[in-house]
């Protein structure tokens, strides 16, 4: 099935790429970023008092980016969340790139098995949950956390968009992180929209349930944590059943 009506709430410039990808595919994407990036000012430590970074999205990635790095930087290894973002790390000359594929957890879990001891550099978004830098507490890896950039909310949705999901127009809208959702549930309820009878298409299982517990009873998400595997639950037909 093509030519679904989708609404895109991926910040930009990364949404003005899936909006043109969804095009390029038969839908008709709305774009509604729920968040703006604004990259803070930040220092970079000496890559010699590193053994390695970690990077848990690309925004974290292009943010160091905006910087000038040490060649050491790019030589150390960098773990990474996700497909997209050891994409963007190794395209932008990461030359030892640990892609684990799942999510934080899994991330801690490969910094765990590989035993490296001593500093990792952390640049991340100044709204985070400590999940990496606690599990660490006491050990001989140190995180050495750096905000880099913060996503600011958006004060409301667009009215067409508004509009279009009071009577149930768009046929399912799309959500990259779990902050995204809890945001757009806000929104939602600031606008009196009711979620129940939205369907979603989510980026991970954990996104799904926040908004599951917020009221949402239609939904799927992706088997894999990337783009390509979101767009694969697009053709998938709705049910009236969570994945």
């Amino acid at each position: 099935m093509s030519g679904k009506i989708l609404l895109v709430t991926r910040p930009f410039p990364g949404g003005q790429k899936t909006v043109a990808s969804l095009i390029d595919m038969g839908h008709q994407p709305m774009a509604a970023p729920l968040f703006s990036k604004r990259i803070l000012p930040f220092d970079v430590p000496s890559p010699h008092n590193m053994v390695a970074t970690i990077f848990t999205s690309a925004n974290a990635v292009k943010s160091v980016l905006s910087t000038e790095l040490e060649i050491g930087h790019q030589l150390l290894p960098c773990f990474t969340v996700g497909d997209t973002t050891a994409q963007v790390a190794e395209n932008n000359g990461f030359h030892n790139v640990i892609n684990t594929k799942g999510d934080v957890q899994d991330l801690i879990a490969m910094i765990k098995k590989m035993g490296l001891g001593g500093t990792y550099f952390y640049p991340c978004a100044i709204d985070r949950k400590p999940d990496i830098e606690n599990a660490f507490a006491g050990t001989e890896v140190t995180i050495e956390v750096t905000p880099v950039y913060e996503m600011i909310a958006a004060k409301t949705l667009p009215n067409p968009v508004i509009k279009q999901l009071k009577e149930g127009v768009i046929d399912d809208v799309l959500l990259y992180s779990q902050r995204a959702a809890e945001h757009f549930v806000a929104l939602c309820r600031d606008n009196q929209i009711d979620i129940s009878i939205l369907n979603f298409i989510c980026l991970s299982p954990s996104i799904w349930h926040t908004l599951q517990t917020s009221g949402a009873q239609f939904g799927r998400f992706a088997d894999q944590p990337n783009e390509n595997a979101l767009f694969a639950q697009i053709d998938i037909l709705s049910d009236g059943k969570s994945a």
